[in-house]
Formats: C-alpha cells, structure tokens, sequence
C-alpha cells in the first residue's frame, strides 16, 4: 500500500514539474544582426543577414539580404529588401518592401514582394516586376525564376524596352 502511495506522489510530482516547465519557454525573442545559412548536406544554399529579427514559429525579420549560391559554391545572386518572413517549417522565405536582386550576370530585378520556395527552388511573385538585362529593361505581372534569375518567366502584361546611349 505505502509503495502504491508512493508511485503516484512521484507520478504527480513528475507531471507538476513538466507542467512547470512549459510555462516557462519563450515564446518570441528578438535579436539584432541575426544570420541564417541553409544547407543541403553540406551545400550552403542560401545565406540570408538582417539588422533585426522576431523568432517564433515565424521568423519576422527587417532590413534583410539573401545570398544565393550556386552548386559550385559561388554567388549567384543578392537579394535586398526592407522586411521579410522565413517559414520554418518549409524553409521558405518571403521579402517585402524594396526589393533589389543583382544577379552575377548584371541582372537587376525590382519588385514589392517575393517569396523563395525551398521545395521548388525557385524565386515568385504575383505581383509588378521591372528587371534590366544589357541595355533591355522588361516590366510584368508575376515572376518565376531561378534565384539567379537565369531562367525568369514573366506571367502577365510583359513589355520591354531598350535603352540608348
């Protein structure tokens, strides 16, 4: 009877200090000159820097720019923007406000939002797109490309332009 007694005091003692325990985690902390690098194996995908950032379950982040990489290691991309969100679930990312990518072939992309989707790997938005090519400048709606906007896709409304010297 007394060792019946005793399982359940320590069962219920056990059971009050998990309970303890998770009251007292974190649920959002904020940290400025934040780094995140993604890999694959031992691939760095994609290295994404912001002055200041909210982590949660979502991660809020501003001021931020993300570096893509090739295969072989080498750049092939900057993204810049004012604010952003990466999913850590998926390992998506979501730019908003001012963004910029130069591509390491002197390709200019300008837009309001984009999101990275870890699954396709490739950079979209629904949104107006403007992007420099040589002395070419092309608007749209909607955008696909590779990160290194190689491949880009305009969905709607394309029109391009040359520019003279």
């Amino acid at each position: 009877m007394i060792r019946i007694f005793l399982f359940v005091l320590i069962f219920i003692l056990v059971s009050c200090e998990k309970q303890n325990a998770t009251e007292l985690e974190i649920k959002e902390e904020s940290l400025h000159s934040f780094v995140l690098r993604n890999y694959t194996g031992s691939r760095l995908k994609w290295v994404l820097t912001a002055e200041d950032a909210k982590i949660s379950d979502t991660t809020i982040i501003y001021q931020l720019e993300v570096e893509f990489f090739e295969k072989d290691s080498k750049s092939s991309s900057k993204l810049r923007a004012d604010s952003g969100y990466v999913f850590h679930k998926t390992n998506d990312l979501k730019a908003m406000g001012n963004i910029v990518i130069n591509s390491s072939d002197s390709v200019t992309l300008w837009t309001d939002e984009l999101r990275w989707s870890e699954e396709k790997q490739q950079i979209f938005t629904d949104g107006e797109v403007k992007y420099s090519k040589g002395n070419q400048i092309y608007r749209g709606k909607g955008l696909e490309s590779d990160p290194s906007l190689k491949n880009i896709v305009i969905k709607e409304k394309f029109s391009g332009e040359v520019e003279f010297e």
